[in-house]
């Protein structure tokens, strides 16, 4: 039986607190350049603070990293703002006793910001198709990606789209599995040949995951079998 000292949680140290407060700033300033872009932050910016959340995940430890995967997922669930129509009204009703001037402004920003586009959640998606070391950022996507799929839009297909192609740039082998996954069940033949497009990205990259060679072979033979089947069926088909 555990003793109460050794059960017991270690708190973190004043450095560590404040390593980690350092951090979280560097990650809210860079969304913040990313959010505002092309508005208030021009393009040479906004691409330094995209390469900016790169390098604070490729470094970062365990807590770092799943702290910006929970900002990034806030990031990407804005894409359920851009159903709504911003308005003054909208507004007032969600901060009825906020001043109209402040009302107003919220609009502006509502309208302009990145983050509420297609271009600006397409981009974030393409940032996690590169962070790397593990395969919690390809979780994340694949969790949007369901998301997105029980909503059928143009909007939606679009972004499902660029989450198919992230995963197809990704590392990951989890990333890898979920495009199988897709591919084995989907009956949509755009879906479909952007999967393909994927998993042929993937033949190259896959000796490099660190795997046993007998579930290289198997992923292979999966990914081939896939790949050539519909390539013959839009051939004849």
């Amino acid at each position: 039986m555990k003793s109460k000292k050794s059960s017991k949680k270690k708190k973190p140290s004043k450095k560590e607190k404040a390593t980690m407060e350092a951090v979280v700033k560097e990650i809210e300033e860079a969304l913040f350049k990313i959010k505002f872009y092309p508005v208030a932050v021009d393009e040479d910016s906004k691409n330094k603070a995209m390469e900016k959340l790169e390098k604070i995940y490729k470094k970062g430890s365990e807590t770092v990293r799943q702290l910006l995967l929970y900002m990034m997922h806030n990031y990407l669930a804005s894409s359920a703002e851009m159903k709504l129509m911003h308005t003054y009204e909208y507004f007032k009703v969600k901060r009825a006793d906020q001043d109209p001037a402040q009302t107003r402004a919220n609009v502006y920003r509502a309208i302009f910001n990145y983050n509420t586009s297609l271009e600006g959640i397409t981009e974030a998606i393409r940032l996690l198709g590169r962070l790397n070391g593990g395969d919690d950022a390809a979780k994340l996507l694949t969790y949007h990606y369901a998301r997105l799929g029980m909503m059928e839009n143009e909007g939606n297909r679009m972004l499902r789209a660029a989450i198919i192609d992230a995963l197809g740039s990704s590392e990951s082998h989890y990333a890898l599995k979920a495009l199988l996954d897709y591919a084995k069940y989907c009956d949509n033949e755009i879906t479909v040949n952007r999967l393909v497009s994927a998993l042929i990205d993937w033949e190259e990259k896959l000796d490099g995951l660190n795997i046993s060679s007998k579930e290289k072979k198997r992923l292979r033979e999966k990914m081939r079998e896939f790949i050539t089947k519909e390539a013959k069926a839009s051939h004849y088909g």
